[in-house]
């Protein structure tokens, strides 16, 4: 199933996926294809971790994608 979507990579780009509450995808890394969580929304973001729901996620480890309203 392919899906459209941005990399939040920076801190105005994780800002922006929280105030606007768009549904955000999480992704190992080194593996494109392995979808953690799909589809929360931003709760916190802080330098070293983004959390979605209850789970907080490393930066470093994972990327955060915000999926294109269909």
């Amino acid at each position: 199933m392919d899906y459209t979507y941005k990399v939040l990579e920076s801190d105005i780009d994780l800002l922006a996926a929280a105030l606007s509450e768009v549904k955000v995808a999480v992704a190992v890394k080194e593996i494109k294809d392995d979808i953690l969580e799909f589809g929360g929304q931003i709760r916190e973001y802080t330098p070293n971790c983004v959390r979605i729901g209850e789970l907080s996620y490393s930066r470093e480890l994972y990327e955060f994608r915000a999926l294109a309203n269909e």
